[in-house]
């Protein structure tokens, strides 16, 4: 298989560890905080700088995060029980949210526990996404100043006496870029949240036996979210795509390159590379990010956009 076209089963997802200090948590140091347990899988864009996560959470009842917001885009997927995203907002089995960066959302407080994909990944402001090692390393480093995170916020008292507060991942990033954290102007006012089942499922005339609902596509950069449904026996024939795809099985399973794909496995597929067909024997349903913005040419010019606006600021 391909470098640039990736598989892996369910059973091939690592565990996150991540022991010690939660930086959104409740208490000093996440002390009374219940973590959300990921397994992440090893997708790798094959692009220097452009990191992505990609995984199966569990989110625990009690779990807590204070209203915040990100400097890259994230979508999530319920796929059992419900997650809450913010006061009188929770997302439902088979309900999906588009989550732009720069835009608010919050406090998180779950009842019950819920199952989610996440895919986090940078948006129109290319920024830097922390690594679960860059993560790490900056979090040990704030926490040997002296500092703690407490209720989602980074707070220490500096040399002068002075006391400062700080959002808990924006401390973190910047310990890790030494530079400060920006923000893109918020797109859109809140997070999109998505009901797939008010969507009707469009037959794709140039594969038979596939159809798509066709969830919505965002920014400049056309980001979209679809989910596809394979009939019995269908098989979606080799093609080459012109922006790369992170495909996740919801339902059934299909087959590709000689493995099997049950449901929570994925699928990575790059730009411009020859695929081999795509068979579902007994048919399924996947859910299907695609983004344009990951074109190298483009993804590069994005960030030397990024570059030059930070070099204005200063």
């Amino acid at each position: 298989m391909s470098e640039r076209i990736q598989a892996f089963r369910f059973d091939e997802a690592v565990p996150r560890i991540r022991k010690g200090a939660t930086v959104r948590g409740k208490g000093v140091n996440g002390s009374e905080s219940v973590k959300v347990e990921a397994l992440m899988y090893p997708v790798d864009a094959g692009i220097p700088g452009l990191n992505i996560r990609f995984s199966c959470d569990t989110v625990k009842d009690g779990y807590f995060s204070p209203r915040h917001r990100h400097n890259f885009d994230q979508v999530r997927y319920v796929l059992s029980g419900t997650i809450n995203i913010g006061k009188g907002v929770t997302l439902a089995a088979g309900e999906c949210a588009y989550f732009p960066e720069g835009t608010y959302y919050g406090p998180q407080e779950q009842k019950g526990d819920g199952e989610v994909f996440v895919m986090q990944f940078p948006g129109p402001q290319a920024a830097y996404f922390l690594l679960q090692s860059d993560f790490k390393a900056a979090m040990e480093k704030l926490l040997a100043s002296g500092g703690v995170f407490e209720d989602g916020a980074y707070r220490r008292v500096g040399a002068d006496g002075q006391r400062y507060n700080q959002d808990g991942f924006e401390a973190v990033w910047e310990a890790h870029n030494g530079q400060p954290v920006t923000y893109a102007p918020p797109r859109y006012a809140q997070p999109v949240v998505i009901k797939p089942d008010a969507f009707d499922w469009v037959p794709d005339e140039r594969r038979p036996g596939l159809a798509v609902k066709q969830l919505g596509t965002f920014n400049e950069y056309r980001t979209s979210i679809a989910e596809w449904r394979l009939d019995p026996g269908a098989v979606a024939p080799s093609e080459r795509l012109s922006a790369p795809e992170f495909r996740y099985v919801l339902k059934g399973a299909v087959n590709y390159a000689g493995k099997t794909l049950a449901p929570r496995s994925c699928l990575y597929v790059a730009e411009g590379v020859d695929t081999e067909p795509l068979e579902s024997p007994e048919g399924a349903e996947l859910l299907v990010i695609s983004v344009p913005m990951y074109v190298p040419s483009v993804w590069n010019r994005a960030r030397q956009a990024a570059a030059e606006k930070l070099s204005a600021r200063h």
